[in-house]
């Protein structure tokens, strides 16, 4: 929060734990109109651990392993990446990949 420039956004990956706090009186977040922003993508619970699980399709191989992992841009090409998601035709990715390569 201390990083974030007013007016910025902050993003907060995966706070589903109970006891997860902000750590700074909402007060300041208002002030300078920071826009906290929540993703929940992977998690521990109930015995299941959600990346485990889908690093282990991947590297069980097949149809859905190719699927997951074929489209793949460069960082550098991120606004075309996002445009092969937003396509109307049956062969939109799946998902995509950005690469650290160029």
């Amino acid at each position: 929060m201390n990083a974030v420039r007013d007016g910025g956004t902050v993003l907060v990956q995966n706070a589903y734990a109970p006891r997860v706090f902000l750590s700074v009186p909402l007060r300041d977040v208002f002030r300078r109109s920071i826009t906290l922003r929540g993703s929940f993508s992977y998690c521990r619970a109930n015995g299941r651990n959600d990346f485990r699980d889908a690093i282990d399709v991947i590297a069980k191989g097949g149809d859905w392993a190719v699927l997951m992992t074929r489209d793949r841009f460069p960082l550098s090409q991120l606004p075309q990446g996002l445009a092969a998601l937003r396509g109307g035709s049956h062969q939109r990715p799946f998902k995509v990949l950005l690469t650290s390569s160029t």
